[in-house]
């Protein structure tokens, strides 16, 4: 859960807000071009804004192909309301001031918020090539750089062609995603188009008979007109059948995550431990501690794991328990229990240890042969704050947490073998997100007109986080790294509805993520153990009247393993018969492990990658604990 709060405050600081006082729209572009017989165009623009706030320059952009054509570039704010371009005069203009940036003019403007037009003049030199059987014209006006960064509205593109050439003539193409048909007239056209969307191509394309560029001179085609009209029709259709597959993939990747939303919710049911719908409170009495313990805490390691183990030798009879004296160092300590859990070795005990039991008793115990015990404060620091750092005890605590790692990893392929859990299933479910968020990002790039690089790009990221993910498997940022990759990548897409699929998407698919435990449960036995616990957890202080003297020890054990605090200890409102050896368990004000790890000094984190395969026992012999089987574009700043 600590991971998945990290991933979602990240993602509000990478999340674009509008945290702008002010802000524009562009409701309106009219771009008229006349077509000169030398190649040349005149071109007249006329943007225009709503402007929310005090804006001191418009900017427009063009294309780099372009910007050594541009000449004699000028600006005028417009005073005529509703202005249509090619139908002002002088009077209605007013001259302003403008500089050229790299590929950028920025137009000084001095007039306040509300409704303004401006209208821009240059000339585009050989903007036309003649061929000797007709004449081709190809201006991008907006491209999928930075530049073009809002969204343009109500677009028209006309030209006027320097003499009549005949409607069937002319044939006209424009590169837009919304781009309407064209209106051809016997001596020009004109092109529309409700928006150019931010960080889309919009661009025309006109071929006409070359006999009207009377003073340009004439060189052989490459392409015949029908080959080039069939060529710019492909290419036309291919991006209208691109973009045809965007609804149905944005219902795709909303079903998909509304199922994961589906799964993160059967996820949550198991894993919590409130409420339980079926199960049975007895089961947990004769269930092994060490499966119950993994089931609980899904295959996830636990501070009480090793006591897991050695209440599963007590209650096989080759350890004993008992409440004892805390160490002598602790006490006058603050807040130390007055007494501790100490097991000894059983004597004339004649029944077979296995691997995982035998490395337990030869990690833990000290002392001779038939007198061997583990006191809880064997492995507890020092009693003075100030000696906590101790080299030795901190060696001491490390060597203690590695073995417990070694015997928690081997516990757990028991459990594994045993067909109670799988971690290969949340590992398999893990990489199912890596290719499956690539695999849909990179369709939803290709299918929104991407190039190349675009959709490569998130195919990069994921093969990059995934290594980064694999290289370091107990880690958690190459995970968080990944799914804020694929948010910045998902982010780009232009289109509104499939860009807002996709971000729906990663944050679900981050969500459920982070929610996977290491292990599932692999049988019907251990989702009903599952269950059983949380029963019994709900259940607990009000099984003790059903019990009989024999069960008091194992519910005792079951009730403190499966605890859910840290450092408190249950309440019980019945009190349990003195006979029973942990009776004094639940009178302590502390959980006696919890102080125990309390007098720990500062241990570095310890992975159990680099530990598991060191393993010094052989983790077979078996397991029955219960398991079964940069462009043009305009704007204003």
């Amino acid at each position: 859960m600590k991971r998945l709060t990290c991933f979602l405050m990240i993602l509000l600081f990478i999340v674009p807000m509008n945290v702008s006082a002010k802000s524009f729209t562009v409701d309106r572009v009219q771009i008229k071009g006349w077509v000169q017989p030398n190649g040349d165009v005149l071109v007249n623009e006329i943007f225009t804004y709503t402007l929310d706030g005090e804006y001191k320059n418009f900017t427009r952009s063009f294309p780099e192909k372009h910007l050594n054509q541009i000449i004699d570039f000028e600006a005028y704010t417009i005073t005529r309301p509703d202005p249509i371009v090619g139908e002002l005069n002088n009077k209605d203009l007013t001259r302003a001031s403008s500089k050229r940036v790299n590929e950028t003019y920025k137009i000084t403007h001095t007039g306040g918020s509300g409704t303004v037009s401006v209208l821009y003049t240059y000339t585009m030199k050989n903007a036309v090539i003649s061929y000797d059987t007709y004449s081709d014209m190809a201006i991008t006006y907006f491209e999928s750089g930075p530049n073009h960064d809002t969204d343009l509205h109500n677009v028209t593109i006309s030209y006027v062609l320097p003499g009549d050439a005949g409607v069937n003539n002319i044939h006209g193409f424009m590169h837009d995603r919304k781009g309407q048909k064209p209106a051809v007239y016997r001596d020009g056209i004109i092109f529309t188009t409700p928006i150019s969307s931010a960080s889309t191509e919009t661009s025309t394309r006109l071929l006409f008979p070359s006999t009207l560029m009377t003073e340009q001179p004439k060189i052989a085609a490459p392409l015949s007109l029908s080959e080039v009209v069939e060529n710019e029709t492909a290419t036309i259709e291919k991006m209208l059948s691109k973009l045809a597959v965007i609804p149905v993939l944005t219902k795709i990747v909303d079903n998909g995550s509304i199922v994961m939303l589906v799964l993160i919710g059967l996820l949550v049911l198991y894993k919590q431990r409130i409420f339980s719908f079926f199960g049975n409170t007895h089961l947990i009495l004769q269930t092994d501690p060490i499966y119950l313990m993994h089931v609980d805490q899904s295959g996830k390691f636990n501070r009480k794991s090793f006591l897991a183990g050695l209440f599963a030798l007590v209650e096989r009879g080759i350890l004993d328990v008992e409440m004892s004296e805390s160490a002598s160092r602790f006490k006058d300590s603050e807040g130390a229990p007055d007494k501790t859990l100490v097991f000894r070795q059983a004597k004339n005990v004649n029944k077979k240890i296995l691997p995982h039991e035998q490395y337990l008793l030869t990690w833990l115990f000290k002392g001779r042969a038939g007198h061997r015990k583990f006191h809880l404060h064997d492995i507890a620091g020092s009693a003075k704050k100030a000696d906590r750092n101790n080299r030795n005890d901190v060696r001491k605590q490390i060597r203690f947490q590695e073995n417990h790692i070694i015997w928690h990893e081997d516990t757990l392929q028991l459990m594994k073998e045993a067909g109670a859990l799988s971690t290969n299933l949340p590992q398999a479910l893990k990489l199912l997100i890596f290719v499956g968020l690539m695999g849909v990002t990179s369709f939803a790039y290709y299918v929104d007109l991407a190039g190349f690089w675009g959709i490569s790009f998130p195919i990069i990221v994921v093969v990059i986080c995934y290594m980064l993910y694999q290289s370091n498997p107990k880690k958690k940022w190459p995970s968080i790294v990944f799914f804020i990759g694929m948010f910045a990548v998902g982010a780009q897409i232009v289109n509104p509805e499939l860009q807002l699929a996709i971000l729906n998407m990663v944050v679900v698919s981050a969500v459920f993520f982070f929610l996977l435990p290491i292990a599932l449960p692999s049988s019907i036995t251990a989702i009903n153990t599952k269950m059983s616990i949380n029963k019994f957890r709900m259940k607990k202080k009000g099984l003790i009247s059903e019990l009989s003297p024999d069960d008091y020890d194992s519910w005792i054990t079951r009730t403190y393993l499966l605890n859910r605090s840290k450092k408190r200890l249950p309440k019980l409102k019945n009190d349990l018969p003195a006979a029973a050896p942990l009776a004094p368990l639940f009178t302590l004000a502390v959980d006696p492990l919890y102080y125990t790890y309390s007098t720990w000094g500062q241990l570095k984190s310890i992975s159990s990658s680099s530990t598991t395969k060191g393993s010094s026992y052989d983790g077979g012999g078996g397991y029955s604990g219960g398991g079964d089987g940069g462009g043009g574009g305009a704007g204003a700043e």
